[in-house]
């Protein structure tokens, strides 16, 4: 997931702002992809919303 910048906070866990978790997101994006990966991008809704996608996801690469 990219940064989200409406719900970014700054505290003991997340230390640096959003700006450098944008620039951290971009490296970590086209590393993945160098190393051909398949990133897939994940629609800004809810916690739960979003473990679904990504298990769905997950289910459908099951052989």
């Amino acid at each position: 997931m990219p940064p989200w910048p409406e719900i970014h906070v700054t505290d003991t866990e997340r230390r640096h702002g959003v700006d450098e978790a944008m620039a951290e997101y971009d490296r970590l994006a086209a590393a993945y992809l160098a190393l051909g990966d398949e990133v897939m991008m994940l629609p800004k809704v809810s916690v739960a919303e979003r473990a679904d996608i990504v298990l769905a996801t997950l289910g459908e690469n099951q052989p």
